[in-house]
């Protein structure tokens, strides 16, 4: 999943989260090692920003959007979805 980790990254997709978060560790697996590519704010290094972000759980992901206010997806979010937000492709 590089490709659609660089794609989604480049994008402007964000994932907030932290380590010790059992749904972020279900994100991360769902990337495997391609993960390393994903713009990634973890939140117990970075509280400051993620107050700033309004970030209430974990994972949640935040998308910027041309012409509006930016997608905000909560919990483990499967790779298909973030493709379609991202109009990144899966394959």
């Amino acid at each position: 999943y590089d490709e659609l980790a660089a794609c989604i990254t480049k994008a402007g997709a964000v994932m907030y989260g932290t380590d010790w978060c059992p749904h972020c560790a279900e994100q991360k697996a769902l990337f495997g090692k391609s993960f390393k590519n994903v713009a990634y704010v973890n939140c117990d290094a970075n509280q400051q920003l993620c107050v700033e972000k309004e970030i209430e759980g974990y994972p949640t992901w935040i998308i910027p959007v041309a012409d509006g206010e930016p997608v905000r997806l909560a919990g483990a979010t499967p790779l298909a979805q973030l493709a379609n937000q991202t109009g990144c492709s899966l394959s």
